[in-house]
C-alpha cells in the first residue's frame, strides 16, 4: 500500500509540474514578443507559441485559477490584439473587429481575476505597471502628435490610451478629455480639406467609444451638416438635445454651420433656440446679430443689383428690413445688462444705422469708441 500511494504521489507531482510547465512556456515565449516593434513574423510566432502553453494552462483544473496563469495569459492576449491591430495597419486593411473582440475579452477576464483576488499584490502591481506603461507610450505618442498638428492620429493615439485603461475597469479622463479636443480639431481640419469619408469614418469610431459625449454629438452634427446629410444631423441632434436639453452652445454652433451651408431660416432658428435658452448668452447674441444683419444686407444688395423696374424689388427690401427689424428685440435687452460690451456695442451702432436711427447709433458709436 505505501508504494502504491508513493506511486499515485508520483503521478500527481508529474501531472502538476507539467502543467505548471506550460505557464513557464507561455511566459518564456512571450519574452520572445518585441511589442510595436519586432519583424512581423517572429512576433506572431512567438504570441503563437505564447497561446498554446497558455491555453493548455487555463483549461487545466491544476492551474486554471492560478495567479500566475492569469498575468500571462491577459498579456499573452493583449498581445495578439495588439499584434493583430499593428499588421492589419501595416497592410492597410481593417484589422478582424470579431477576432480582437475576443482576444480582449481574455484580456479583461484574466486581469479581473487577479484584480479581484483577495490576495494578489504582486500580480495586481505587475499588471497595473504593464497597462501603465501601455497608456503612457500612446498618451506620449498623441501628445507628439497633436503637437505636430497631426489631429487625426492624435485623436486615435488618445483614444487607444483611453481603451486599454479600461482593461482594467479605469477611466483614463486626460486621454478622454484629449480624444475629444483632438476629435474636434480633425474634423475641423478635414471639412476643411473636404475629406468627409475621413472626418466621418474617425468621428463615428470616437462616437462608439464615446457615445455619450456632447462635444463629440456636437462635433458629429457639424460634419454632417458640411456633407449636407440632415438625417444624420438631426440623429446626433436629437441625442444631443435629449442629453442637455439646456444647452445653448449646442444651438450656437448648429446655428453658424446652417448659416455657413445658407440655409437662413433653419439658422435664425437655431439662435433663436440658444437664446430662448438664455437670452444674455453673449456668444448667442454676437452670431445671431451679426448673421441677421449680414442676411439683410445681402438681400438689400442683391436687390440693387435687379434692374430698377424689376418687381421683386419691393419685396425684397421688405423682406431685408424685417430681418434687421428683429435683431433689436435681443441687442437692446442684452445691451441694457452689458452697456459696456465692447462686441454688442458695435453690431448695435451699425444695426441703428441702417435702421435709420442715426441718434441711437451716434450715441452707441460714442460708447464703442470710448472703450479701449
Amino acid at each position: 500500500m505505501k508504494i502504491l500511494s508513493t506511486v499515485i504521489l508520483a503521478c500527481f507531482l508529474a501531472s502538476f509540474w507539467a502543467q505548471k510547465s506550460n505557464v513557464t512556456d507561455a511566459h518564456n515565449a512571450l519574452k520572445k514578443y518585441v511589442p510595436l516593434m519586432g519583424d512581423m513574423e517572429s512576433n506572431k510566432k512567438a504570441l503563437s507559441s505564447a497561446k498554446a502553453a497558455i491555453d493548455l494552462a487555463a483549461v487545466n483544473t491544476e492551474t486554471a485559477n492560478a495567479l500566475d496563469m492569469h498575468k500571462y495569459r491577459g498579456k499573452i492576449y493583449y498581445g495578439l490584439m495588439e499584434c493583430a491591430m499593428v499588421e492589419a495597419a501595416v497592410k492597410g486593411k481593417e484589422p478582424d473587429t470579431a477576432q480582437i473582440s475576443s482576444y480582449e475579452r481574455v484580456v479583461k477576464q484574466s486581469f479581473s481575476t487577479i484584480l479581484n483576488a483577495p490576495k494578489a499584490k504582486s500580480e495586481k502591481d505587475d499588471i497595473k505597471e504593464f497597462i501603465n506603461q501601455k497608456t503612457g507610450f500612446y498618451f506620449n505618442t498623441g501628445l507628439s502628435l497633436f503637437t505636430a498638428k497631426n489631429y487625426p492620429e492624435a485623436t486615435m493615439m488618445f483614444m487607444t490610451a483611453y481603451e486599454i485603461a479600461k482593461l482594467v475597469n479605469e477611466t483614463y479622463e486626460d486621454a478622454s478629455t484629449n480624444t475629444k479636443l483632438s476629435l474636434v480639431r480633425s474634423i475641423d481640419t478635414l471639412i476643411f480639406q473636404k475629406k468627409f469619408a475621413q472626418a466621418d469614418s474617425l468621428g463615428k469610431m470616437v462616437y462608439e467609444t464615446m457615445p455619450k459625449d456632447i462635444d463629440i454629438l456636437i462635433s458629429l452634427i457639424n460634419l454632417n451638416l458640411q456633407k449636407n446629410d440632415m438625417a444624420s444631423t438631426e440623429k446626433f441632434l436629437n441625442e444631443a438635445t435629449t442629453m442637455d436639453p439646456t444647452n445653448k452652445s449646442l444651438f450656437v454652433v448648429l446655428g453658424t454651420s446652417l448659416m455657413e451651408l445658407k440655409q437662413n431660416d433653419r439658422a435664425e432658428a437655431a439662435f433663436l433656440k440658444a437664446l430662448t435658452i438664455d437670452p444674455l448668452y453673449a456668444e448667442s447674441i454676437y452670431q445671431y446679430c451679426t448673421f441677421m444683419f449680414n442676411w439683410s444686407r445681402d438681400l438689400s444688395n442683391s436687390a440693387s443689383e435687379l434692374k430698377p423696374k424689376d418687381p421683386n424689388i419691393p419685396k425684397i427690401e421688405k423682406q431685408a428690413s424685417e430681418i434687421m427689424n428683429r435683431i433689436p428685440r435681443y441687442l437692446d435687452a442684452f445691451l441694457e445688462k452689458n452697456p459696456s460690451d465692447k462686441t454688442g456695442l458695435d453690431i448695435g451702432w451699425k444695426v441703428y444705422y441702417m435702421l435709420g436711427d442715426e441718434a441711437k447709433s451716434a450715441d452707441l458709436k460714442k460708447r464703442w469708441e470710448a472703450i479701449k
